[in-house]
């Protein structure tokens, strides 16, 4: 096999696996369908930096591109600046809830309403931004991760401790005894965090 059919083969099998149309591919990286055609059907070699860009494109060395070998994807790696930004976004949507409980609060001074009992709104916070952290922590990194764990487990901790305090202060009711129902739900948690 020439090293055109070979690069040939090659971009059909990836753009296939894109589930991308010529046009649409010509679209993305900025080239003409027919040029796409030409390099598809082996009439022609691509250049060095359209082979780069291809290579880039569908996360493939362009060595892969070149040989007839199956193709194997390159991992993406995390930056540094990728993963501060995430850590940002995450501390955003923390700040976020509690700005949230600060306005429920300051509100509630303003309408003259008993603030012996309002501080709760940031007993309740704590749950809630242990929530959205594993929620954003997991959709960035996976399940499969300890911090993952630990933040799910400390939402489940913080929530059963928030139900506690708001009975005990609202309506002064000991209800501690929920705290045994956190223990098969964190076990269960983590067996599920192990699942294959």
């Amino acid at each position: 096999m020439s090293l055109e059919e070979t690069v040939a083969k090659n971009l059909v099998e990836l753009r296939k696996s894109k589930h991308l149309t010529q046009q649409e591919l010509a679209e993305q990286i900025g080239y003409s369908d027919k040029s796409i055609s030409k390099w598809e059907l082996g009439k022609a070699l691509p250049k060095a930096d359209v082979l780069l860009r291809f290579a880039e494109f569908y996360g493939v060395s362009v060595d892969s591109l070149l040989h007839n070998t199956p193709i194997i994807k390159i991992e993406e790696k995390e930056t540094p600046k990728n993963n501060v930004n995430k850590i940002i976004l995450l501390c955003l949507a923390v700040c976020t809830i509690f700005l949230i409980a600060a306005i429920i609060y300051a509100y509630c001074y303003m309408q003259g309403i008993n603030l012996d009992s309002v501080w709760i709104v940031f007993v309740w916070a704590i749950p809630v931004s242990f929530f959205v952290s594993s929620l954003m922590y997991w959709k960035s990194y996976g399940r499969r991760n300890v911090v993952f764990v630990i933040l799910t487990s400390l939402f489940i901790w913080t929530l059963v401790l928030a139900f506690g305090i708001h009975f005990q202060v609202l309506l002064n009711q000991n209800i501690w005894y929920i705290m045994v129902v956190a223990v098969p739900v964190q076990a269960a948690m983590i067996l599920i965090s192990r699942l294959r």
